[in-house]
């Protein structure tokens, strides 16, 4: 989670800048176990079909036919972590903050710096009351967000 030099990202930003990218991988994985379930698609196939060139395709098929169950698990995963999330954003936050958190989730990539400060611009944030607001936000959310911090503030690690 470092940031290339040598600093932690703090766990609430981790989690914000990831938060679209896990709900679509949520997303895919349920759209694909749908697939899976659907009796008309739910066939393992031989690898014997006339042609060259299934093999691998037809593998990765059957894998997936095989692994289903392990869907459910990896569903309830994304889950816990994105209604943590959210429940967290919705009920910690002010509705400034909300919207300052929401903008920075819209934009997670490296270089997306303009891109978000455009948005802040654009819902009357100044460049320097977006990052004002979103540190104070990520402070508050880490309180909750990183287990360390929630372990160190109920006594359970000492200085």
């Amino acid at each position: 989670m470092g940031n290339g030099n040598g600093v932690k990202m703090q766990e609430s930003k981790y989690q914000v800048l990831n938060w679209k990218f896990w709900k679509a991988m949520k997303l895919t994985l349920e759209q694909t176990k749908r697939e899976l379930l659907d009796d008309r698609k739910a066939i393992s196939y031989s690898l014997e079909m006339p042609g060259t060139g299934h093999n691998s395709v037809i593998q990765r098929y059957n894998k997936l036919l095989d692994d289903i169950k392990v869907y459910d698990d990896h569903i309830h995963y994304y889950d816990v972590v994105i209604r943590r999330l959210e429940s967290c954003i919705a009920s910690l936050l002010s509705q400034e903050q909300r919207k300052v958190i929401i903008i920075y989730a819209n934009h997670p990539n490296k270089g997306d710096g303009i891109k978000r400060e455009q948005e802040a611009l654009e819902n009357g944030f100044s460049r320097s009351k977006f990052y004002e607001i979103a540190n104070e936000s990520f402070n508050i959310l880490d309180e909750v967000l990183d287990i360390k911090s929630i372990e160190k503030n109920s006594g359970l690690i000492l200085d």
